[in-house]
């Protein structure tokens, strides 16, 4: 306002009261007019731009939805590669209990084999036994047999000794 009164002042000096006042107050007039018309501009142009409160709720309900949906396919998706992943457990379980199977006919084998090489073992080693247990009794029955000849002959000399003796003494006491 302070403006229009300038140029009041200004039209005055050069047209005059009254024809200043007209003038001033067509140019106020007209100044609101266009400031009527900027205000309503701008806040036609705002209101597009501004959100409202249905907008609002259909921007929440997309995005609910949005998200339900996501949710689902998610879901679906943890299903799937839970189903997958179980598969795939169920497999490699049966693979290692095949392997477990083959270790453990495998063991089984070696230790037959190993139990027979150890049966055949204890045979060769209890028949060499036995042989070596022969060959001491046939010389142990030897040394008994040399043994008893050496008494027999002993036995002999000392009772040749004895009768000697006493053909001796028999001879001495009588003579």
């Amino acid at each position: 306002m302070g403006e229009v009164l300038k140029i009041y002042k200004a039209l005055e000096e050069k047209l005059g009261g009254e024809n200043a006042k007209i003038v001033a107050e067509a140019i106020e007039s007209l100044i609101e007019h266009k400031t009527y018309e900027a205000k309503t501009k701008l806040k036609e142009e705002l209101v597009k731009e501004l959100a409202t409160k249905y907008d609002l709720q259909l921007t929440e309900q997309s995005l609910r939805a949005l998200i339900e949906q996501c949710r689902g396919e998610l879901q679906a998706q943890i299903e799937q590669v839970r189903g997958e992943l179980k598969a795939e457990i169920q497999q490699v379980r049966r693979e290692l209990e095949t392997q477990i199977e083959q270790v453990r006919g495998e063991l089984k084998a070696e230790i037959e084999q190993v139990r027979g090489e150890l049966k055949a073992e204890i045979q060769q080693v209890r028949g060499e036994l036995k042989a070596e247990i022969e060959l001491v009794r046939v010389e142990i029955q030897n040394v008994k047999n040399e043994l008893l000849k050496w008494m027999i002959a002993l036995f002999i000399g000392q009772a040749t000794f004895i009768v000697g003796l006493v053909f001796t003494l028999v001879k001495l006491l009588k003579g």
